[in-house]
């Protein structure tokens, strides 16, 4: 039996991406930082078991009164986030080959979005969010300032990639 699910397409993958990268405030931004913001952008519901601190209150007051709805939860998010991995991998080698991020930090696993501008159609289209969507990009938004690595950095935060054997 065939079961799509645009977590797993690479054309969609490219569109998430690129939707975050336009609204992300730094300059550079770790890939497993960009990994779990495109988790939550594919699974929105997911954002409320996130394990909020105290100074974006107001966000968790967002997602944790959401109505759960069980056809939406995941089983095991680890596991999908590892599964969408290549999917995202793919999805930056595609948008570095436009020349839209930098190819050799890239292999560093550090995201720089080039000068190169976006097409004016694709940019509308980032503006048609629903509530849903645009409650995630104001999650990414608050998440940007905060450290990836560490106890309460965004990996343990999230619970969804393995924080504890970091270098950083």
């Amino acid at each position: 039996m065939l079961v799509y699910h645009h977590a797993f397409d690479m054309h969609n993958c490219v569109f998430r991406m690129l939707q975050l990268l336009t609204v992300m405030k730094q300059r550079t931004i770790e890939l497993d930082r960009l990994r779990i913001w495109d988790f939550y952008l594919t699974f929105p519901n997911e954002a409320r078991n996130i394990c909020f601190p105290k100074d974006l209150s107001e966000l968790k007051k967002i997602f944790k009164h959401k109505e759960k709805n069980p056809y939406e939860d995941l089983i095991d998010a680890k596991k999908i986030i590892e599964r969408m991995k290549p999917y995202q991998i793919m999805s930056l080698h595609c948008i570095a080959s436009y020349g839209l991020i930098d190819a050799k930090l890239l292999s560093k696993n550090v995201i720089m979005r080039t000068e190169k501008e976006l097409p004016q159609k694709l940019l509308a289209k980032f503006e048609n969010l629903s509530d849903e969507k645009s409650n995630i990009i104001k999650l990414v938004i608050g998440f940007a300032g905060w450290p990836l690595y560490g106890k309460n950095g965004l990996k343990d935060k999230t619970k969804l990639i393995e924080f504890k054997y970091d270098e950083h």
